[in-house]
């Protein structure tokens, strides 16, 4: 990691630090307490503007790390760290999902629990059986979020297995064609016909597979065409998804912003803002890449993942 980056204890204590966060405060070892560095520090995770004790504002990740220590990572100058420092605040933010899910997880489940006891002791009709009715329906609503929060935040891929991508894909789709999303949309397959087997957990791509056509579905509106291809790399070792729409595009000032947590363009609460962290989250575990490229009449999602290799290769 070429940003500056710090692990810290309860105790807001310096533990490590890399060379680059040495040189920025120019220290020679991560010692003493992270306050001597800053004017003011949060008690709090998330993403700060922050001063030094230097005067200079810098931006700054904090965020949960194994272990009970607390990662800081901050912005540098240098073309290559900003590009890092957007990947890992994508990935901070991950973890600050997945540990906020953690957190409410078990008292969304008591309230559940209270409220279905609670209605079992209710008249089945009348204004408090309906109130009651209310919490359970929200409750379970934010306990799907939660869920969905932790798919954002699991560091570990789960089971592995050789799976053909291509296959996955076809079968995926075939539970999602006869929704009325896709009634006068035009699929046009483009699918390697000699794609080499990967390694994943199949759940988590299908996932994935879901959520990119999904969301190239609603960028739709119902009404356009929908390109989906697979293809290999040779020389990388690694095997292409794209899921390719002609709607009207992303913008630009948004496309940074587009693989955050709860960022949505949806309307009308139409969307949480999930569906492409969690594409981020489960390709970044399968150690690969996803990017996306857009333009008014082309937006194209792109996934690199490496390939199976063979003992006897």
């Amino acid at each position: 990691m070429k940003a500056p980056w710090a692990l810290l204890d309860a105790q807001k204590n310096l533990v490590a630090a890399n060379e680059a966060f040495l040189s920025f405060f120019n220290i020679k070892a991560p010692l003493g307490n992270i306050k001597d560095l800053f004017e003011e520090f949060p008690q709090s995770y998330g993403f700060f503007k922050l001063r030094s004790k230097k005067g200079s504002p810098i931006e700054t990740i904090i965020s949960p790390y194994p272990d009970d220590l607390i990662l800081i990572l901050l912005k540098s100058a240098s073309r290559e760290a900003k590009e890092e420092f957007q990947m890992e605040k994508l990935a901070a933010m991950g973890n600050l999902a997945g540990h906020i899910a953690h957190e409410i997880n078990n008292p969304l489940g008591a309230i559940l629990l209270y409220a279905n006891l609670l209605k079992e002791d209710l008249p089945s009709e009348g204004l408090q059986a309906d109130y009651v009715d209310k919490i359970i329906k929200l409750a379970t609503r934010c306990r799907i979020i939660a869920k969905a929060l932790l798919n954002v935040g699991r560091r570990e891929p789960g089971s592995i297995e050789p799976l053909d991508l291509n296959r996955l894909i076809i079968n995926m789709f075939s539970l999602v064609e006869g929704h009325r999303l896709f009634k006068e949309i035009d699929i046009v397959w483009e699918l390697e016909k000699t794609l080499p087997l990967i390694h994943g957990n199949r759940s988590q791509l299908e996932q994935l597979v879901l959520n990119l056509i999904t969301n190239a579905a609603e960028a739709l509106e119902g009404k356009g065409r929908i390109i989906v291809r697979t293809a290999y790399l040779s020389p990388e070792d690694t095997v292409i998804f794209e899921v390719e729409d002609n709607g009207p595009g992303i913008p630009p000032e948004i496309r940074p912003r587009i693989f955050e947590p709860f960022f949505t363009t949806k309307s009308g609460g139409k969307g949480t803002g999930l569906g492409l962290a969690i594409c981020y989250g489960i390709v970044k575990r399968h150690q690969g890449e996803i990017q996306v490229e857009s333009r008014p009449g082309c937006t194209v999602f792109r996934v690199k993942l490496p390939r199976v290799i063979l003992n006897y290769e």
